[in-house]
């Protein structure tokens, strides 16, 4: 008898294998997960066409964009007699495949440069004659879309719009946001840099769920995701391996056999955790979806390198995060996952000494003590402090708790909770609505799960799908939101999700 076969005929796993399918059954049955499966009717394109506001709207955009198509019909119709267009070049060039590249460039593949972010924002920061584009490549990247993508639709001679169930919801949300913005602005230019992480990002969604046309493009940018993963990982595992000097802020006092975070080619060991929980939920289900041996061995390999850089970060937030993503995959994909889950995370925190010692100290009493001091503790009292001068609208954007304020309010720090610095800067209106929006897109991306009846496909919309649970989870013990490269990366990857029920094969 095989160990599987053990392990299959034990009590605990019979027991365990019922429970998960009346889980299953209960699952099937249940009113509330059938409701977050299909979108509110507030949300759905029927409403949208019968709202006064939004068909007003749409018929402005309509008139706006007529003479593009017209401009684009005329030059289509000139195509076939261009004398540009019908050179005769040397076979040499005509079988070029760097010209082929090049004329296979569209708006889509724009895609690629948010895929390869992490390298390309590294590169910027790095190279002196060009550190200058460091801060606003991406601001750039997202402007040429907004305007070549309608362009690109009027030469193709169609202008279509993917509507999701998540359209309406940010467009209410960026309403309430500019309402706030007006009503608490002593510091207009404070306010609006301040402003920019609750409405910019957004954007990346409408990117991503309509930029996706095609199967073969989705396998693509995922293949693109994980090379990404493993070289990121190998930096961070290159840097703990090499003793790599860390600041000591970033190790409590009391844990000095910590010599060394990994924080690879990001800012923070902390934002590296949550990139991985990304990476991690992505591999894991190419490696669950994929039918070739050599593509399972190597996502494999990569899962191996994503799980130890994540170890070497060190980040306990990340951790829990981590576990609260790979639990939802499980529950999505196959419940019985959970107990592998869980016997590996008990094995890592048994056999790796500093995930125990991390995980334990968290909920000693020095440790309290400390983040009651000088730590989280300290901060998130701080926050709610602040709230408390008034509740309802905050003290402003960018006025408090966050990067903004730690560049241009004297005083001011990191408090490492997005949603209490929201709480803080917006009140409870504008936790409300961060809080809505954000539930509004998870439940969004399980609506598009749902729908899917495709296996590969349908467990890659698990992974992305648990992805984004893991990194909203981790704002609550950090501002992971106030890094463009992770906000760019959850939008854009909440707009690929929404869209993957509607791509073509």
């Amino acid at each position: 008898m095989t160990p599987a076969d053990m392990v299959k005929n034990s009590v605990a796993f019979q027991i365990w294998a019922g429970i998960c399918g009346a889980v299953l059954k209960y699952g099937a049955d249940s009113r509330i997960l059938g409701r977050l499966g299909s979108p509110p009717r507030y949300a759905s394109a029927r409403c949208a066409e019968g709202s006064l506001v939004l068909g007003t709207a749409s018929r402005a955009v309509s008139c706006l964009f007529r003479p593009l198509m017209a401009a684009g019909d005329f030059l289509r119709r000139q195509a076939a007699g261009s004398r540009v267009l019908n050179l005769k070049v040397p076979a040499a060039l005509a079988e070029s495949r760097i010209l082929k590249a090049a004329a296979g460039i569209r708006v889509e593949s724009a895609l690629w440069l948010v895929i390869l972010y992490p390298v390309i924002d590294f590169l910027l920061r790095s190279v002196p004659s060009l550190r200058f584009l460091s801060s606003g490549w991406d601001e750039l990247v997202l402007l040429a879309v907004i305007l070549s993508w309608p362009v690109q639709m009027a030469l193709r001679g169609r202008l279509t719009y993917r509507y999701t169930a998540l359209d309406l919801p940010i467009l209410v949300y960026i309403g309430i946001t500019l309402f706030l913005f007006f009503m608490r602005s002593k510091n207009v230019s404070l306010a609006v840099e301040g402003s920019r992480i609750y409405l910019q990002y957004l954007v990346w969604f409408f990117v991503g769920s309509n930029l996706l046309l095609n199967r073969r493009q989705f396998n693509a940018l995922v293949r693109g995701i994980i090379a990404v993963a493993v070289l990121v990982s190998a930096v961070g595992i290159f840097q703990y391996v090499t003793g790599v000097e860390t600041p000591a802020q970033w190790v409590d006092q009391a844990e000095a056999g910590i010599r060394t975070r990994a924080f690879s080619i990001v800012v923070s060991p902390n934002v590296l955790g949550s990139l991985l929980i990304i990476f991690a939920m992505i591999t894991g289900g190419q490696l669950l979806a994929s039918r070739s041996r050599p593509e399972r061995w190597a996502c494999l390999a990569a899962l191996a390198a994503i799980a130890a850089c994540m170890v070497f970060t060190y980040s306990r937030g990340a951790w829990l995060a981590m576990g609260l993503a790979a639990a939802a995959f499980s529950l999505m994909y196959n419940p019985r996952l959970l107990i592998l889950m869980a016997a590996m995370f008990l094995a890592a925190a048994k056999l790796v000494p500093g995930i125990g010692a991390r995980l334990s100290y968290m909920l000693s009493p020095a440790y309290l003590a400390s983040s009651q001091r000088a730590g989280r503790l300290a901060l998130w009292q701080a926050a709610l402090d602040r709230f408390r001068q008034d509740p309802l609208f905050g003290t402003g954007f960018g006025s408090f708790g966050g990067a903004v304020a730690a560049r241009r309010v004297p005083g001011s720090f990191y408090v490492d909770n997005f949603y209490l610095k929201t709480l803080a800067e917006s009140g409870i209106i504008g936790l409300a609505a961060l809080v809505w929006i954000l539930g509004s897109a998870l439940r969004c991306g399980y609506a598009a799960y749902k729908k899917i009846s495709r296996g590969g496909l349908k467990i890659m919309a698990a992974a992305i799908l648990s992805a984004l649970l893991g990194v909203a989870a981790h704002n609550g013990v950090e501002n992971i939101f106030e890094v463009p490269m992770m906000a760019t990366y959850f939008w854009l990857l909440a707009g690929i999700l929404a869209a993957l029920p509607d791509i073509d094969e």
